[in-house]
């Protein structure tokens, strides 16, 4: 196998933290054809903020992937950490993120990321589909260490060389398997296809939604699945957060269940960056002490309430509200007080992450 001609290579550094994934594997791959071998970042706080720091010098060859998944069980660190250990500058145009991990990643994140100062977000680095956000990434590395781009078959036979199983449960290759759409790909297809309407269940409104027994059967259709085929998808759906029961009480089920996209394909009225500062500056949402069942829980603030600052704030209806807070949420930002709940519009408790101020700078 001939290897690209890359004279500069040798000058060249990729730093990397990335989940053990097919995604990192392909990466991984590609990287190696352009004879730039990535190096792991450091584990340590010091140790990365030298590291990524080292970007912004204008003498050096080197770039870096970092995945800010964030997962509800674990306390909120990876855009928030990045943002301590990258200041902004020029350093941080020369970070790509990843969220190989966990969560999914719309037109709306990519797009703040890059209002940031970051170079890109993706959401996955499919080995098979050597034309999607796999080559961007390769093809944005390469320009930006001055390296020649690789020509398409020979990044395909590279990664396809190096392909690794995705693991047992894996949301992203199941979803992959089954239709040949990417996640968020799956969901924008749902979006234009679906029944979704403002449906009432026991004198109740619930805009914006879909019967997933009716789901069901429209992706069963589609695919030339099983009903149960269909099910998994769905809860795959779900696990990447891109498809919510309206209350958050089930999974998504073949049953008379309402149930919302996380997604729109729709241009925001207003940057998620905006949406955040209406937040978290002064004369934002009132966080303090609040009660629940005699538990005090201090610095926190409603769901509900933040909805409704959003909604008058900028014009948007309780749907797009909550959906850039859920949104908001995925980057890490805010929590809720137990870490039990995503985001809901109603009463419950939620706090700002102890650094949450940083990425509005």
């Amino acid at each position: 196998m001939s290897l690209p001609s890359t004279p500069d290579a040798a000058k060249a550094t990729v730093l990397m933290d990335l989940p053990h994934t097919p995604g990192r594997a392909a990466l991984r791959a590609a990287l190696m054809a352009l004879r730039v071998p990535p190096l792991a970042l450091p584990a340590d706080a010091g140790g990365r903020r030298r590291l990524l720091a080292g970007l912004s010098d204008g003498g050096t060859a080197s770039v870096a992937f970092v995945d800010i998944s964030h997962r509800a069980d674990q306390p909120a660190t990876g855009l928030l950490s990045l943002f301590e250990q990258a200041p902004a500058g020029a350093g941080r145009a020369r970070i790509a993120l990843t969220r190989l991990a966990e969560g999914n990643v719309s037109a709306a994140d990519r797009q703040w990321v890059k209002e940031l100062g970051f170079a890109d977000l993706f959401a996955e680095l499919e080995p098979l589909d050597t034309e999607g956000m796999l080559r961007q990434a390769v093809d944005w590395a390469a320009r930006t260490l001055g390296l020649p781009t690789l020509p398409a078959a020979e990044l395909a036979r590279y990664v396809r060389g190096s392909a690794q199983a995705a693991p047992a449960g894996d949301a992203r290759a199941l979803i992959r398997q089954r239709t040949g759409l990417s996640a968020e790909e799956l969901a924008s297809r749902l979006a234009s296809t679906l029944a979704i309407e403002d449906r009432r269940w026991r004198m109740t409104s619930y805009a914006h939604c879909f019967v997933g027994r009716e789901a069901a059967a429209r992706i069963a259709s589609i695919w030339q699945c099983t009903k149960a085929e269909a099910v998994e998808l769905g809860q795959a759906l779900g696990h990447l957060g891109l498809l919510v029961h309206v209350v958050q009480e089930h999974p998504f089920l073949d049953d008379n269940f309402f149930y919302r996209l996380a997604w729109d394909d729709k241009p925001s009225t207003a940057a998620l960056g905006m949406l955040w500062e209406t937040l978290s500056f002064p004369g934002g949402v009132e966080s303090k002490t609040r009660h629940h069942l005699g538990k005090a829980y201090p610095d926190c603030w409603l769901g509900r309430e933040a909805v409704d600052r959003l909604c008058t704030q900028h014009g948007l209806d309780r749907v797009q509200a909550w959906l850039a807070l859920h949104r908001l949420m995925g980057f890490g930002l805010f929590e809720h007080v137990t870490r039990a709940r995503p985001f809901i519009d109603g009463d419950f408790f939620y706090r700002f992450a102890s650094t949450a101020g940083a990425p509005a700078a």
